[in-house]
Formats: structure tokens, C-alpha cells, sequence
């Protein structure tokens, strides 16, 4: 069974009330749906861009930054399900049968 590691690098966002960690949420909301669809062939990272323990992002890197297998797929766009899914799906992860 082929399995992939999806990493999304973010960072805080300042707002007029403070700052929002909006990615960390969507990245939790992406993992549940990828789940539901991919079961344990998919694991799910969020990282903060000043984690010490985060991947090595390329010099010209815009957040948010998504990774499958160390592989950026986009940065500075947003977090998009269809795109993680058409990369998952050339790797040969299957959706689960319900």
C-alpha cells in the first residue's frame, strides 16, 4: 500500500484583532477530510515557519508551503484539496471504498 506524508508550512496571521493561526485550523480540517477519503495511506503535518523540527523549505518560499513526500506542490496560494488530491491520486493512493 503506497502511502504519502502531506506537510503544509504556515505562520501566524496579523489581523486588526490580534493574530489568527488559520492555517493550523485548515490544515486540521484538511487532515479529518483526507482521512475520511485516504484512511492511514495519508499523514498529515502542520509546521510552523519558525519550528526547528520543520522541513527545509526552498529560498524563495511563500506561505503557506504544501508538501507531499518533501515534494513542495504549491506556496503562496491557497491550501487547495483538489490539487492534494489529483498529486495523491498520480502517487497511487487510492480513495477507500465506503
Amino acid at each position: 500500500m503506497s502511502k504519502a506524508l502531506i506537510q503544509i508550512i504556515g505562520s501566524l496571521i496579523a489581523c486588526s484583532e490580534g493574530v489568527r493561526d488559520d492555517w493550523r485550523k485548515v490544515t486540521k480540517w484538511l487532515e479529518g477530510n483526507l482521512k475520511t477519503l485516504y484512511g492511514d495511506q495519508v499523514e498529515v503535518e502542520y509546521f510552523d515557519l519558525f519550528d526547528a523540527n520543520g522541513p527545509k523549505l526552498p529560498k524563495d518560499a511563500r506561505l503557506p508551503v504544501v508538501m507531499i513526500n518533501s515534494e513542495v506542490i504549491c506556496m503562496g496560494e491557497k491550501i487547495s484539496i483538489p490539487l492534494i488530491k489529483k498529486n495523491l491520486e498520480s502517487l497511487g493512493i487510492s480513495r477507500l471504498k465506503h
